[in-house]
């Protein structure tokens, strides 16, 4: 339109406090930035270098920048990398280039206000230097223009150095610390790239991707693609890949859930992507996956800062759901696994087989009962040491030891000596007949009558005129009749003849054994004998020979 200004789109200098400043207030996010640039530059070798005056810096040994490039491409805020050179690849082309939307050296000045860039491109004998200044910057009317110098450099030197002073971070940079913290963001797997952080006092300290889980007390690994199941075919399509690992104790200063990576970045913080089951395991697991694809994608999915994918389109809700349905079964996966794991820690602690154990008690509702308890011992909810679950199991065997059924009938010691082998080994007649045994026997050797036939040392001992009084220490003590007595003398031998001609009376063995098998003898009937012979040994304790 003839004498009408053209319509100009304007950008308020304020604009890159609210894309560095304020998206970027963390050192390792932003040095995280130059990072990247220094990969995309082919860079073997990235130092993060902290200075004793409080700068950082990132050195490259990149193939730099011209100054035209410096012009041209660092200089253009919101330059789309691989859409103005129509590749995807680096200059070698060897890796895939991870940056993408031309914002990343605004995060700069999100941790200091000085922002000096020296570069040198491959081959030239010239570097260039400029300098910028946040203060300046946001002074400026959308017009800035660095302070810049050429530099005479030797012919072999190429790469960039970016030095960051005057910081907003008032307190000291902990190198190890931002070490694990780059190794957080990072999931490059070239051979031939290193990083490190370089610290005056504490040399060098690689950052890898081993160092995110290194220090952690792992129990349980789960590493992709191998361990894909039937349901994860999405995953296993888009060639997902990566390793989430569980912990003994609860994490505490690693992030829990699973960080996503495209190309090397981290393109999602670590997150359950909405997985809502076996919620307590999640307090144990952390991990990484690759996810290359979403950076392929005709749509941007990836936010600005990189810290969280955009779930809008079908496929990534898609991508979403299916990592929920993975980590809900890892969750129960970690549940099971766990418990039989602290099963098999508390049996080498304690030398308890819990299954055996559990097995030799032969009351239904007693088993239930002891293994309602020991699974609540070994409950996450409890969440337990060892050595608490340990003391808390092996008191529990004492209180329900194995066959607990036999034990809690408080057999008399000598019946249970007798008795226990053939019980423990399911011959319950044979139990029995071997206390009517040692009953007899403890019965002879106190009358003194032979045991060539039983019957006969029973009829002999017990009775009105038998040779024992089992209750005549009671009738001088208290105000009993002799009738009381005389029954009670007559109850011991009819009882001790009536168990004799119930069990003791010879039969085969596949007679025994067809009693057991038919139910017509069973642990409780063996049990309940026992529980008679008992009385009938501690009646004959405190007998008296007449």
């Amino acid at each position: 339109m003839n004498g009408v200004p053209p319509l100009t789109l304007k950008f308020d200098p304020r604009t890159i406090e609210h894309l560095g400043v304020r998206m970027y207030s963390h050192v390792p996010n932003a040095v995280a930035e130059l990072v990247a640039n220094a990969y995309d530059a082919d860079a073997t070798r990235v130092e993060v270098r902290i200075g004793v005056d409080r700068s950082i810096a990132v050195v490259d040994d990149g193939h730099g920048m011209s100054r035209d490039e410096v012009a041209d491409k660092y200089l253009h805020i919101g330059r789309n990398r691989r859409r103005a050179e129509q590749s995807v690849m680096t200059e070698s082309g060897k890796r895939r280039v991870s940056g993408k939307k031309g914002l990343g050296k605004l995060a700069l000045f999100g941790i200091g206000r000085v922002v000096e860039v020296t570069t040198t491109r491959m081959g030239s004998p010239y570097g260039t230097r400029i300098t910028m200044s946040y203060q300046d910057l946001i002074d400026s009317d959308g017009d800035y223009r660095p302070a810049e110098e050429s530099l005479l450099v030797d012919g072999a030197e190429h790469g960039t150095k970016v030095v960051l002073t005057d910081l907003r971070r008032k307190t000291p940079i902990d190198p190890e610390k931002l070490a694990t913290s780059l190794s957080r963001l990072f999931n490059y797997t070239d051979d031939d790239f290193r990083l490190i952080v370089v610290d005056s006092k504490s040399g060098e300290t690689e950052v890898s991707r081993e160092r995110r889980l290194e220090s952690l007390d792992q129990e349980f690994t789960w590493r992709f693609p191998n361990d894909f199941g039937d349901d994860d075919s999405f995953l296993v399509e888009h060639d997902v890949r990566g390793v989430i690992v569980s912990t003994v104790r609860p994490l505490r200063n690693v992030p829990r859930g699973v960080t996503l990576y495209s190309d090397g970045r981290m393109v999602n913080e670590p997150e359950f992507f909405g997985a809502s089951e076996s919620s307590h395991a999640y307090s144990y697991l952390t991990g990484h996956l690759d996810v290359d694809f979403v950076d392929a994608l005709d749509e941007d999915v990836i936010a600005t800062d990189r810290r969280a994918l955009v779930w809008d389109s079908a496929e990534m809700e898609t991508l979403r759901r299916s990592l929920a349905e993975l980590l809900t079964r890892i969750g129960r996966e970690w549940r099971t696994r766990r418990s039989d794991e602290r099963k098999r820690r508390s049996r080498r602690r304690t030398g308890i087989p819990t299954e055996e154990w559990m097995e030799s008690i032969r009351s239904r509702e007693s088993r239930r009962a002891v293994e309602a308890v020991l699974d609540h011992v070994s409950s996450e909810d409890f969440d337990l040491t060892a050595d608490q679950e340990a003391t808390l199991i092996e008191d529990l065997h004492r209180l329900a030891p194995p066959y607990a059924d036999y034990v809690w009938r408080r057999l008399h010691p000598e019946i249970q000596e007798a008795s226990r082998t053939a019980y423990e080994g399911g011959a319950y007649h044979a139990a029995i007949v071997e206390g009517i045994k040692r009953y007899v026997a403890e019965v002879s050797r106190r009358t003194g009558i032979p045991r060539k036939n039983e019957a006969d040392v029973i009829n002999g001992a017990f009775g009105k005129n038998g040779k024992l009084k089992i209750f005549g220490k009671y009738l001088n003590a208290y105000d009993f009749t002799s009738e009381t007595a005389d029954n009670i003398e007559v109850g011991q031998h009819d009882l001790s003849a009536g168990l004799r001609m119930a069990f003791r009376n010879p039969i085969s063995h596949e007679e025994s054994e067809a009693l057991q098998s038919s139910g017509a003898l069973t642990y409780e009937d063996c049990l309940d004998a026992l529980s008679i012979l008992s009385h009938l040994m501690r009646r004959l304790d405190g007998a008296e020979r007449r």
